[in-house]
């Protein structure tokens, strides 16, 4: 997984309710978060290669990271860092996945948490401008299976996920971005 480089990290205390830690890395220079990135792709739209190649690059990342066991919990496109020390093409950019300080291991992601990384992601990209086929090549590089069987075998997940987005969305719309 491209992430950040751990160099040091320590912790205080021996009871893990009161315990104090810390990491530090390498530093993630020069980067933009896609949410930066993607600020005003509503009303500029990006070149179509390459809007559909940052999302088929985030749903490899997010699956393989699921396949692997892990949960982000705090999966926006906030925390995939676009690294811009050279010029970004479709066929040449470089992501990395920051923020993986809650993140969870297991043998197997259990459908709860591998959902919650969804809605939060979908949460997240709901006012960049994504098309109804953006979503589905998402879910087609995602799942690494064909369309058709997704939406079959996923209609429930993928009805749920609309309303989890909804429901942060309104959220966010009362209370502003004091989630």
């Amino acid at each position: 997984m491209p992430t950040m480089t751990a160099v040091a990290y320590g912790e205080r205390g021996s009871n893990p309710a009161a315990q104090h830690s810390f990491i530090v890395t390498e530093e993630l220079a020069p980067t933009t978060s896609l949410e930066d990135v993607s600020l005003n792709w509503r009303n500029e739209p990006p070149e179509p290669r390459l809007k559909r190649a940052f999302i088929a690059e985030v749903a490899r990342l997010v699956g393989m990271m699921h396949r692997a066991g892990v949960n982000h919990r705090d999966c926006y496109i906030c925390h995939f860092l676009l690294h811009t020390d050279k010029p970004v093409t479709a066929d040449d950019f470089r992501l990395s996945v920051i923020d993986l300080h809650r993140a969870q291991t297991r043998r197997a992601i259990t459908p709860r948490w591998r959902n919650k990384d969804l809605a939060a992601l979908y949460f997240s990209a709901l006012d960049i401008g994504l098309t109804r086929r953006d979503k589905l090549r998402f879910l087609k590089d995602y799942f690494q299976k064909p369309l058709r069987e997704i939406l079959l075998k996923e209609a429930s997940l993928l009805t749920w996920l609309d309303k989890k987005a909804d429901k942060l969305y309104q959220r966010k719309v009362r209370y502003g971005d004091a989630l």
